[in-house]
């Protein structure tokens, strides 16, 4: 009784999101249109079902965030605290290490979607996977051989040897979760290559629903570290786990390894294709992934928990900036692989307005209420400096308008650009960290080092030497793309 109970809810659930969309289609987009007016109806349908549940998935993500402060802050202490931020920052550090192969998933599953021959779906999508899982194992050796030869104290300045054994542990820990994660990681970005990023939202969700009375419980009986990243990030690779058994149930990845010779061919063009994502990767680790370990190397683990608290305080930023972007990039693919080139001006014009608008709205706000905040927030047991909280402010504007325009420039496959302001950025900004942290010794410039960095390489690449090339992508048919954008200053993601 209770299985037909919860089919008929599921039931009701998708009937009801369908009566939605069709009163939101009737109302926005009139009938009668072309085939191609057809299709940028659905893609609209679908980048605002990916949104809701985005907006879901970051509600919940959020209140992880504050309760993984708030919670763990006082019985860890700042040193440990530090720790376990500078552990968790290496998830975004260490991402290249998929060679760049989940981010080249997204456009050759998008265009496979897009020619109708599910047989040639089906073999991109399952060696894509494969070839993730064999270089998430390679990853695991890498990286634990790394970790014994080079040691941890010699990376993570930590002065308490209680912290500095609970340190090595939790390494291992994550080490452990973070190459399950690579292949899991691809599983995802297959979602969006189909346009169904609302998918990944909903495993995010469940992941979070799942950490939250995992983080009472480590913070009741005051858990080690290790405990804490399996609570947190041991949730979301959970999740995404999920969203492989729904690509095998339907029948879109094949859990048996394909050794034929063809295979060869697309592991081979998959690399191909992800080592430009791969080399933006490592700019990015090197530009701004780094900048907790840099701290920690330099001033040390407890001034890396003002830098977490302040990231954390303007989290919510970025946040509803990807929830509102992160579809795009599989539309933007599609469109480019049809032809629809005035789908592909009209939704950068409004993305890139209405990101700019909301990230200075909200990063201002967060900023003038940042006393109050802080102080319901973790109260007198650290204190941030106001420079640093201006810094993260700024970034966060920056971080958000270049965001949005990574995410066009990845679906037209406009990598190139992108690789030289990258590496501009990293040339930049890695020595100015260095200096001016180790002659002013204040965390805040490690953020300010980021932001003037940006501003010179964005605009030096982007607007002098590519602009040509990279906005002949949203010329519409009769030519008054140039005159329709702005010249906008961006930063890679």
């Amino acid at each position: 009784m209770s299985r037909i109970d919860t089919s008929c809810s599921r039931g009701a659930v998708s009937a009801m999101i369908r009566r939605v969309e069709s009163i939101v289609r009737s109302r926005l987009f009139p009938q009668g249109g072309s085939a191609s007016s057809e299709r940028d109806k659905d893609r609209y349908i679908r980048a605002g079902r990916s949104m809701v549940f985005n907006a879901v998935s970051a509600a919940l993500g959020l209140m992880v965030l504050l309760c993984s402060v708030s919670l763990t802050l006082p019985y860890l202490g700042q040193e440990r605290f530090g720790v376990w931020m500078t552990i968790s920052s290496l998830a975004a550090m260490l991402s290249l290490l998929d060679l760049g192969v989940g981010n080249g998933l997204v456009n050759l599953v998008a265009h496979a979607k897009s020619t109708d021959e599910r047989w040639r779906l089906q073999t991109i999508v399952s060696r894509g996977v494969w070839l993730l899982i064999a270089i998430g194992v390679l990853a695991a050796l890498v990286l634990a051989g790394a970790l014994s030869v080079v040691g941890l104290h010699r990376v993570i300045k930590i002065r308490s040897q209680m912290a500095a054994h609970e340190a090595q542990t939790s390494v291992l820990v994550f080490i452990a979760l973070f190459c399950a994660n690579i292949p899991l990681g691809g599983v995802r970005k297959v979602f969006q290559g189909l346009q169904r990023a609302w998918e990944p939202h909903i495993a995010s969700s469940i992941g979070y629903l799942c950490a939250l009375p995992l983080l009472f419980a480590c913070a009741r009986y005051h858990a080690p570290i290790p405990y804490l990243i399996g609570a947190t990030y041991g949730m979301q690779v959970f999740g995404s786990l999920l969203l492989l058994i729904r690509l095998y149930r339907e029948k879109i990845f094949s859990f048996r390894p394909d050794r034929s010779t063809s295979a060869w061919h697309d592991w081979k063009v998959l690399l191909s294709s992800g080592w430009v994502f791969f080399a933006l990767q490592i700019g990015a680790m090197c530009g701004w992934g780094s900048d907790a370990l840099i701290v920690s190397h330099i001033l040390g683990a407890s001034e890396v928990a003002r830098l977490a608290i302040a990231q954390r305080l303007f989290q919510f930023v970025p946040v509803t900036v990807a929830m509102l972007t992160g579809p795009l990039w599989g539309l933007y693919a599609d469109a480019k692989a049809r032809g629809d080139r005035l789908f592909i001006l009209n939704t950068l014009k409004i993305s890139l307005s209405a990101v700019s608008l909301l990230a200075l709205l909200m990063s201002g706000t967060i900023l003038l209420a940042s006393p109050w905040l802080l102080h319901l927030w973790i109260g007198a047991r650290l204190q941030v400096p106001a420079l640093l909280l201006c810094a993260v402010a700024v970034w966060v504007v920056l971080d958000s308008f270049g965001s949005a325009f990574a995410i066009f420039m990845n679906g037209m496959g406009e990598l190139r650009s992108q690789l030289f302001a990258v590496g501009l950025f990293c040339a930049t900004a890695l020595p100015l960290k260095i200096i001016l942290l180790n002659a002013l010794g204040s965390v805040a410039w490690v953020v300010w080092s980021t932001v003037f960095a940006s501003l010179f390489a964005d605009y030096a690449i982007f607007m002098v030497f590519f602009r040509k090339q990279i906005f002949r992508h949203v010329s519409a048919i009769d030519g008054a793309a140039d005159g329709a954008l702005a010249e906008p200053q961006t930063r890679v993601s």
